[in-house]
């Protein structure tokens, strides 16, 4: 196969890592399907140099961690914007957009679900669901994250068609993930040892309510 059909492959799956839930569907139930049958599920742990609270106060509301990854200019330029409920708008230069939801954030265990779109000139629009739970652990002044992924494609045409890809798609998935929580974690080390320079980077409102949420914790 073409380098290029396994790029788009990967664009496919990838594309379900944000989501927009539509009003009134259950998340908890979706969230179940998606981890109880998954097209594609891959699991890695992070250590992370920071302390618990600091990561708490990330995992309970994402968007402070998106907005800083724009103001580092990270690759990809994630865009990040509140919804009307309690999701985060996230658009991905790749094409990919939509709305992420907390599922579940009680002590060590953080869940969120997603449900996202694919629009990209060499594909047909694509839609697909993702489920990520997060369990922490303390370690001699780190955290170790472990993170778990699950996949589901919406079309189950196109998860069949697809699945001979599935390990190359898996591997293309985990390495960009890899990539993500060490950027994730040079803006979790700042927070622990310069939070001041890191909320200078936001404007001033959000840089002061930043701050003020990591001095509650």
């Amino acid at each position: 196969m073409k380098p290029s059909t396994l790029a788009v492959l990967a664009l496919l799956l990838l594309a379900t890592a944000i989501a927009s839930a539509a009003a009134g569907d259950d998340l908890s139930a979706q969230t179940r399907l998606v981890m109880g049958s998954p097209d594609i599920a891959l699991s890695g742990s992070y250590e992370f140099q920071t302390g618990p609270e600091v990561l708490e106060a990330i995992l309970h509301d994402p968007i402070i961690l998106l907005r800083l990854w724009e103001a580092y200019r990270f690759s990809p330029r994630y865009k990040a914007q509140p919804t009307k409920g309690k999701g985060i708008h996230v658009d991905d230069p790749t094409g990919i957009s939509g709305d992420l939801y907390l599922v579940e954030g009680s002590g060590s265990r953080h869940v969120y679900l997603a449900l996202g779109a694919l629009n990209h000139r060499l594909v047909p629009p694509f839609r697909g669901k993702m489920a990520m739970a997060l369990t922490t652990t303390p370690k001699a002044g780190a955290i170790v994250a472990r993170i778990e992924v699950y996949v589901r494609m919406e079309s189950r045409l196109l998860a069949f068609l697809t699945r001979p890809f599935f390990p190359i798609i898996r591997t293309v998935i985990s390495r960009r993930l890899g990539f993500n929580a060490a950027d994730a974690g040079t803006i979790l080390n700042d927070l622990s040892l310069r939070p001041r320079e890191a909320a200078a980077r936001l404007g001033d409102d959000e840089g002061a309510a930043l701050l003020a949420m990591l001095k509650q914790r």
